[in-house]
């Protein structure tokens, strides 16, 4: 990969060295949180909108907020991600200007953006749309989640994860006790739908300050500033970037955001579409934590390639991919052997079904941050025409496995079709992205000794809740399979020592060096 020219070599080499340890580490510990945390919200959220509105009407919710998730997707993801792109590109390249003129000209964009999906929602409420009330809340939360994106592109762009993820943490803890409260008091669907647009204006508001300030910062570190020759070709690149990744975005909707819900609500009943529903609740959360390095990646990525260190990427990417499928091991093999008890527990008797369809979409679990860490490096590096071939592929089998087994199967046959498409996609990107950056020895071999102490957390989970029914099987179940876990990857050294040296470097004296002691005994 060639280094970039331009005026600012030694800055850029100086910004991408610290990408690689603290910066990166605090944006993984920030994006943790940011992502993981609002999925327990979420899941608090289903577990009262199952209690208090039974599986039928639950599942109706549930298809209204995808309805609207979808349409926010479809409307910010190819120019969001351009955008985050671009101005990592441009701070690598020492070229802050472009920054505030990149940031005004989405703002534009997205405006009428939001315009365009909040008028879709409100006009199937007033077409007929059951509850309207509700298709009317989820308009206005639908235009405030897509000017929301230009905040937060913005500060994820320039890394500002602190700000980027605390204004989501704070409203989202607030979203919860209140959708709680009403469902208590009796709001149905609509009541829920009211409190999430209240709660996206809120957040529109804050994260539109504190872009404002971090923008600012940016902008009075250069004197330097765009012509309109360079704009135009700026503004073009982008637009060469965002039109094939809103392609990726729709092939997204069809593989990764529960496109089958158009299936179930089609060719089955609402109830079918609540217990598809909780399970993809549940694994989205699981999938957030050894996800969010493919997260950070992107703006580091392109920062590097901005400042031309491919010799960074390549051993970041390696190192990435070792450290995601050492978490997601024992992720998978804790989820397999609690995760059926735990949703008995937390949404009664009537989402028992949820058991087989649970298991079947663990299946593709531990390739999938590796998918999403070779998505994001491909995307940093603009590389992006392989990765949506193979996601059109993998949407081919997702809905034809639909159409084929929906019907008959329900929520296991949306399942099925929804875990061949992952597979698909997760086989091709990932080989496409070794082959891409080149010379990658992430040595997965390596990775047995973490596989070993997965299978021994997952057979101690099972031993726990196989003997003991209820709760306490579910408590001595954790408790046994975290013991294990811990037990055997200090025996077996599970991290290996380059790794465990990064993370020790990167994590500082964060937690107390909590982080440098486990370090030092798994390696």
């Amino acid at each position: 990969m060639p280094r970039a020219a331009g005026r600012h070599g030694p800055d850029r080499a100086a910004l991408a060295a610290a990408m690689e340890g603290d910066s990166v580490f605090r944006g993984g510990a920030w994006n943790s949180a940011s992502r993981l945390i609002p999925q327990l919200y979420v899941l608090a959220i289903s577990v009262a909108g199952a209690r208090f509105l039974g599986a039928e009407a639950f599942g109706r919710q549930s298809f209204i907020s995808f309805v609207q998730l979808s349409v926010v997707l479809l409307l910010t993801g190819g120019v969001s991600v351009a955008t985050v792109r671009f101005i990592g590109d441009s701070l690598g390249r020492g070229a802050p200007a472009r920054v505030e003129r990149l940031i005004a000209w989405t703002w534009r964009v997205e405006g009428l953006a939001a315009l365009a999906g909040g008028g879709t929602l409100a006009a199937a409420a007033l077409a007929g749309a059951d509850p309207e009330g509700a298709w009317l809340f989820a308009a206005v939360a639908c235009s405030m989640g897509v000017l929301h994106a230009v905040p937060s592109a913005l500060l994820i762009g320039i890394r500002r994860w602190r700000d980027a993820s605390i204004v989501g943490l704070v409203t989202g803890a607030v979203a919860t006790a209140a959708t709680v409260a009403v469902l208590a008091a009796g709001g149905g669907i609509t009541g829920m739908f009211a409190v999430e647009a209240a709660v996206a204006v809120v957040n529109l508001a804050w994260t539109t300050v504190l872009a404002r300030r971090a923008l600012g910062r940016v902008a009075t570190r250069t004197t330097d500033r765009i012509d309109r020759h360079e704009w135009r070709e700026l503004r073009a690149r982008v637009w060469r970037y965002a039109l094939p990744a809103s392609y990726g975005v729709v092939l997204t909707l069809v593989v990764w955001r529960r496109s089958e819900f158009f299936f179930l609500e089609r060719y089955s009943s609402d109830t079918q579409i609540a217990l598809y529903s909780v399970v993809f609740a549940v694994v989205a959360a699981l999938t957030q934590f050894p996800e969010t390095i493919g997260a950070v990646a992107l703006p580091a990525v392109a920062t590097l390639s901005g400042a031309g260190e491919a010799d960074r990427i390549r051993d970041g990417f390696a190192r990435g991919l070792r450290l995601v499928a050492l978490a997601a091991l024992p992720i998978t093999a804790a989820a397999l052997a609690l995760g059926p008890r735990l949703l008995r527990l937390l949404f009664g008797e009537d989402f028992e079904g949820t058991a087989p369809v649970l298991l079947i979409m663990l299946a593709p679990f531990p390739l999938l941050p590796l998918l999403s860490l070779s998505r994001s490096v491909l995307g940093g590096l603009g590389r992006l025409r392989f990765p949506l071939a193979a996601e059109t592929i993998a949407a081919a089998v997702n809905i034809t496995l639909a159409f084929a087994l929906v019907a008959d199967h329900g929520a296991v046959g949306a399942a099925v079709s929804n875990v061949a498409a992952q597979l698909t996609a997760a086989a091709l990107v990932l080989s496409y992205a070794l082959w891409s950056v080149g010379g990658v020895h992430w040595r997965p071999l390596t990775l047995w000794r973490g596989a070993v102490a997965a299978v021994g957390a997952g057979v101690g989970g099972w031993v726990g809740v196989t003997l003991l029914a209820g709760a306490a099987g579910l408590v001595v179940g954790a408790l046994s399979a975290f013991t294990v876990f811990a037990a055997l990857a200090v025996a077996l050294r599970i991290l290996p020592r380059d790794d465990a040296e990064w993370l020790r470097q990167a994590s500082g004296n964060r937690l107390g060096g909590l982080v440098a002691k486990v370090c030092d005994r798994c390696s």
